[in-house]
């Protein structure tokens, strides 16, 4: 893991739970896209430990209600910096 990996995993945990479950949305939405990308080119989609980024976000929110899924932002990858950083949401 590089430094500045580190640096922000340990920025996220100050972050509300709310925080960073939009965060965790945002980053599974990315990394399902460039599953996509990279299933086109034949390469693996799988992490160190075997699980793909879905299972890993499954097994993170396997715990969460319906209700708090529910609140989970459909438009994380568009809305990216209002979700990150609170700045007003943007129209497409």
């Amino acid at each position: 893991m590089t430094k500045q990996l580190s640096e922000l995993i340990q920025a996220a945990e100050q972050l509300t739970p709310e925080e960073q479950l939009r965060l965790i949305a945002h980053l599974a939405e990315s990394m399902s896209t460039r599953s996509s990308s990279s299933q086109e080119h034949n390469q693996p989609t799988t992490t160190k430990t075997g699980k793909s980024i879905w299972q890993i976000a499954e097994d993170f929110t396997k715990d969460l209600s319906s209700e708090e899924l529910s609140k989970l932002p459909t438009d994380g990858a568009e809305q990216h910096d209002h979700y990150i950083y609170g700045t007003p949401k943007t129209t497409p």
